[in-house]
């Protein structure tokens, strides 16, 4: 349902995000759980195209198509 493939993403130059790969099917739930400052917002942002981040390398897909796009 929902898949990142080995996902990098930078801010103002600034890497942020090296190699997330990660993947959702149907019914699943999810947790992202962490320490302060380990990333989980920015994946979030990063998930739903927030503008002030950038993938570089790789995809996320939602029901088998990219979504970087949109």
């Amino acid at each position: 349902m929902l898949e990142l493939i080995d996902v990098h993403a930078e801010v103002e130059g600034k890497p942020i995000l090296r190699g997330v790969t990660l993947q959702v099917n149907a019914g699943e739930v999810h947790a992202v759980m962490g320490p302060n400052a380990s990333g989980k917002s920015t994946l979030a942002k990063v998930i739903t195209g927030h503008p002030d981040y950038l993938v570089t390398s790789g995809d996320i897909r939602f029901l088998g198509e990219s979504i970087l796009t949109l």
